[in-house]
């Protein structure tokens, strides 16, 4: 069975791009495009990993992350943030199995770490 994964941003295109290079690899995506929607998303579908931007209008994604924990600990979470400084890195790795990918990113950084949060489900 292949890993479904959430992403969540509130860019439509960066969206569009994460769920063709990660369906590409045979990931099952599902995109939501803000944090409540994020949320109805972990209760609904228990995805097996999720991909979130971390500033985002309205609700942002420390709430995607703090419900991720609470609702399934062991999710890994990356975490997406154009907004990289040494605060929200320590904030980060204080929410469990949370991995921080500073945007921009290269592809090949982000499917790194998507293949070693599911190799970790295994």
């Amino acid at each position: 069975m292949e890993p479904r994964i959430l992403i969540v941003d509130d860019e439509i295109d960066l969206l569009d791009t994460l769920v063709r290079l990660l369906g590409r690899l045979g990931y099952k995506c599902r995109v939501a495009s803000s944090a409540a929607d994020a949320i109805l998303a972990l209760e609904s579908e228990a995805p097996d990993l999720v991909v979130t931007d971390l500033h985002m209008p309205g609700t942002d994604g420390w709430a995607v992350v703090r419900h991720a924990r609470r609702h399934d600990p062991p999710i890994p979470v990356i975490v997406l943030t154009a907004y990289a400084t040494s605060e929200t890195h320590q904030d980060i790795r204080r929410m469990g199995d949370t991995t921080y990918i500073a945007k921009p990113f290269a592809n090949a950084d982000l499917v790194n770490a998507v293949q070693r949060a599911v190799e970790q489900l295994a």
